[in-house]
């Protein structure tokens, strides 16, 4: 039974997930923005694990597929600010005192503005500095040619399920305890992103801005019909799925109706 104990319940989770969220909010935009900066740049490592081992392996497959979790990796363990994983706490602050909610759009802003750049800067030194195979472009190239042919609703429907994932893995590296429990929540969540054709709205913008600068996409699609669909989607899905959803059934459990209370004594 020792390691039953070592989980953590719902209300505990969510108390870790609050306390960070205001460790977050409580950050200057500078700090913030340098590290949404960073994060945005070694986000892009799952894209270029993707095209590697893609490339090596003659396709996106299995193994690809689970290259792909290193950039969330080297984020999340990192504790650097990556838009739909760091900003779900906040809402969990906001939802608990309402006077946060200006903080937290501030948050957002830095956080998404800053992740882009990174991912921007990333995708041209990838390109200009002819980092990766052409092989390995090509793989990516695919990839994106896939999502671009989706439609702004398709994009944006997969973000949902894309936004609900990582911040279910914020969500879950909170009720662990230990970094091994982390390391296999962040690979397995990941993970189903590209298994599944999912979007995310900052890993996927490595890959896709990869596609622009190499002169495959245009700015144009990747704007209108990538990062704005996704970045809805995500925050949908990370919102409303993860952080309302989580909030509420803690909150919920909390309630002392006319109901439960007879249930209590007897």
């Amino acid at each position: 039974m020792g390691h039953m104990a070592e989980t953590r319940n719902a209300g505990e989770i969510l108390e870790v997930v609050v306390e960070n969220g205001r460790e977050e909010l409580a950050r200057a935009s500078l700090g913030l923005t340098i590290s949404g900066f960073a994060a945005g740049l070694n986000i892009s490592f799952s894209a270029v694990a993707l095209a590697v081992v893609g490339a090596m392996t003659g396709g996106v497959g299995l193994a690809a597929i689970l290259a792909y979790p290193i950039g969330f990796l080297i984020v999340i363990l990192g504790r650097a600010q990556l838009f739909t994983e760091n900003t779900v706490t906040p809402v969990a602050v906001a939802l608990t005192d309402a006077r946060s909610i200006p903080n937290m759009l501030r948050l957002w802003v830095a956080v998404f503005v800053a992740n882009v750049l990174g991912a921007i800067v990333f995708s041209a030194a990838i390109v200009y500095g002819h980092i990766l195979e052409p092989g390995a472009l090509e793989v990516l190239f695919g990839e994106v040619s896939h999502k671009a042919g989706l439609g702004f609703g398709g994009v944006f429907l997969k973000a949902i399920f894309g936004g609900w994932l990582v911040a279910l893995i914020a969500w879950l590296v909170a009720a662990s305890r230990d970094t091994i429990s982390r390391i296999f929540f962040v690979i397995s969540l990941a993970a189903l992103i590209p298994a599944a054709g999912l979007t995310h709205c900052i890993a996927g913008s490595s890959e896709f801005l990869i596609s622009v600068f190499s002169g495959e996409q245009t700015w144009g699609s990747y704007l209108g019909g990538f990062l704005l669909p996704t970045t809805l989607g995500n925050t949908v899905g990370g919102v409303f799925l993860v952080a309302l959803l989580n909030y509420g059934q803690v909150m919920g459990s909390k309630a002392k109706t006319r109901l439960s209370g007879v249930t209590e004594e007897e």
